[in-house]
């Protein structure tokens, strides 16, 4: 199934040694059309682009969006893994995991992991690894692979988090990733703005206030934004009929589905699905 298709390589990597005029371990710019993801496990180096020029050591966990151009040498041999994978046949509730790169998509993010998180980071990406090569079909393979990567995505999102220093209003901030990462989970619940607002002590034109500022949008828009965005996942990816997606993903009844999908889309969900494919 298509589906279930979000892994595009996994490789192990090692030092490449060139002629000392050119450098050690070096690789030359180059860009991915998905997204990379990069342990290291031994070693350090330095990973570059237009407007970087990262150092990076054994621990160092490297987000690399699709389309920068980049480049890496080794100065010390080192080893680990890379990932590259679409994050787009992702279910939507793992999108929540790519903010720390929203502000800047252009950019090369990293995070420092130590102890058990640099471990249990290794076992995620050697499972997934696992998986992938083993070519098993089906949901448990799918859903081992994306529980592995959405573990080490998460790992990235918290150290990097508290790598980087509190901006002014961090308490308003931090409510507001709190609140994304429940509709994440939750988007295709009956899950309310009164519930969200409750649940952080706050009034429901409180936190539509602070969410809208925020994000852009109100939390009832956003949380059918989610909806739709998966929707438009299962029908470019899957077969499933259009009522079965309606369902799945949160609205109440196949009506309600197709008028704030043509609201939003401008066809009807099976004009988007042959035009999609």
């Amino acid at each position: 199934m298509n589906e279930l298709q979000f892994i595009v390589s996994i490789e192990r990597f090692k030092p490449h040694m060139f002629h000392l005029e050119q450098g050690e371990g070096l690789f030359m710019s180059h860009a991915h059309a998905s997204d990379e993801l990069t342990l290291v496990l031994e070693g350090e180096g330095f990973y570059s682009s237009a407007e970087q020029n990262i150092k990076v050591t054994a621990g160092d966990l490297i987000l690399i969006p699709p389309g920068l151009h980049h480049g890496f040498v080794s100065t010390e041999p080192w080893q680990g893994i890379s990932v590259h994978f679409n994050h787009d046949k992702l279910p939507v509730h793992c999108r929540h995991l790519f903010a720390a790169r929203e502000s800047n998509p252009h950019r090369i993010q990293w995070a420092h992991l130590n102890g058990d998180r640099l471990r249990w980071a290794d076992m995620c990406l050697s499972q997934l690894e696992m998986e992938w090569k083993s070519g098993e079909p089906g949901m448990d393979a799918y859903n081992l692979m994306r529980l592995a990567l959405e573990t080490t995505l998460t790992l990235f999102q918290r150290s990097r988090a508290e790598e980087l220093p509190a901006p002014n209003g961090a308490n308003d901030r931090n409510i507001i990733q709190e609140v994304l990462k429940e509709i994440h989970s939750r988007y295709y619940t009956a899950l309310t703005v009164s519930e969200l607002a409750a649940r952080h002590y706050l009034s429901e034109s409180n936190l539509r206030k602070k969410f809208t500022e925020a994000v852009g949008v109100s939390p009832k828009q956003y949380i059918i934004n989610m909806r739709l965005t998966e929707a438009k996942r299962l029908l470019r990816h899957t077969d499933k009929a259009i009522e079965t997606i309606s369902s799945e993903v949160g609205f109440t009844s196949s009506s309600r589905f197709y008028d704030s999908f043509v609201k939003s889309v401008g066809v009807t969900p099976l004009e988007w699905r042959v035009q999609a494919r």
